[in-house]
């Protein structure tokens, strides 16, 4: 049975046309609407195959109904009447491949004609579908084999899928390109051909990492991914998702590469700033700021890129600043303190003890012991 929607703002033609349509009543569930936005509304909530429009109607005339009809579902049939015979309305009708068109009043005949014709071509996509439906299940890994019964709306993927997924997205989080990419291809190697698997199943879970890879560029809209996911679900052969799932990953490797040649720029800069700046306050903010990055991003990338933290990094450009003065200069414990981004001489002191195992005035005495 087909959705049928009768768009008019005359109640005498959509009952003209409701009695026309009684030869059909076990072909199409009907519904109606008075004008353009109630139509509107009806297609958002329901699937329709046929759009019966009136051209002139209230707040949305017909064409652009159809029009938006169309966007919503490419395959709707669309059949206009109107009282204008206006070859305006009749192309705007055929730009939107709504060939079909008859003039009020409706000649039943002309009607019933048109009618036949859509009924013709939903059946013929029909069988198309269940053809398609049936070729699936036997070559979706390319090769003959019985498929069982379609898993439920409520898919449990297994714990081995599930985990390795879990490391997919925790790669995707760390950036970690060379990992990600063995993790992809071990999944895909894994459902590449196994016998007597549901390919709904497949499916789910390649579009389960399909929506980790587009979450993870930020370029990528909810259409593109609604896109995605459709493709996924239309393809043939399961060597068409993997294709499709690669072309993703390699956009996602890409972009992390960049960030992280980004990064290394960033840090590069972080550190020249510190070793020139050293006896300025540096805090993370600063830091952060002067790169244009969050903080905590900075701090952990400092440390992935250096194997050092930021803190660690910056104690270390002071203390050896500071050996310089004790050796080259005659400036008191005090004042190198200062020169150096300690505000206080006892801190600096024990610090500088800490790290050398030796106190300032001893290491310029040529004393390295404690």
């Amino acid at each position: 049975m087909y959705t049928l929607l009768i768009a008019d703002d005359e109640a005498d033609e959509r009952t003209l046309v409701r009695f026309l349509l009684k030869k059909y009543e076990d072909t199409f569930h009907i519904l109606e609407a008075p004008n353009g936005r109630d139509a509107l509304d009806m297609l958002t909530a329901n699937h329709i195959d046929i759009l019966l429009s009136d051209i002139q109607m209230p707040f949305i005339n017909g064409i652009d109904l159809a029009r938006t009809a169309k966007e919503k579902n490419p395959d709707i049939e669309v059949l206009f009447f109107s009282g204008y015979d206006d070859f305006t309305y009749v192309k705007a009708a055929l730009s939107l491949k709504a060939v079909n068109y008859i003039l009020k009043p409706v000649d039943p005949d002309e009607f019933y004609k048109l009618l036949s014709e859509i009924i013709t071509r939903l059946d013929s996509r029909k069988i198309e579908f269940a053809k398609s439906e049936q070729y699936i299940e036997t070559h979706f890994h390319d090769i003959a084999r019985e498929i069982p019964d379609k898993v439920s709306d409520h898919i449990s993927i297994d714990d081995a899928t599930s985990l390795l997924l879990h490391d997919i997205e925790a790669s995707i989080k760390m950036k970690q390109s060379e990992q990600l990419s063995k993790q992809v291809h071990a999944l895909l190697d894994k459902y590449a051909d196994i016998p007597n698997l549901s390919h709904i199943y497949i499916r789910y879970v390649c579009t389960t990492l399909l929506k980790m890879l587009i979450a993870a560029l930020p370029m990528q809209s909810d259409e593109d991914l609604q896109n995605a996911v459709k493709e996924i679900y239309s393809f043939l052969h399961f060597s068409d998702i993997v294709k499709l799932i690669e072309r993703y990953l390699t956009l996602v490797i890409d972009m992390f590469e960049q960030e992280q040649n980004s990064s290394n720029y960033a840090i590069y800069q972080v550190e020249q700033y510190i070793r020139t700046h050293y006896m300025d306050e540096l805090t993370l903010n600063v830091l952060a700021d002067l790169v244009y990055l969050n903080p905590n991003y900075l701090s952990n990338i400092f440390a992935q890129i250096t194997g050092c933290t930021l803190n660690k990094y910056i104690k270390q450009i002071r203390m050896e600043k500071a050996q310089e003065l004790l050796l080259n200069t005659n400036m008191k414990v005090t004042d190198i303190s200062q020169a150096v981004g300690y505000p206080n001489t006892s801190y600096f002191c024990k610090s500088f003890q800490k790290l050398f195992g030796t106190s300032p005035e001893r290491f310029r005495q040529g004393d390295t012991k404690s």
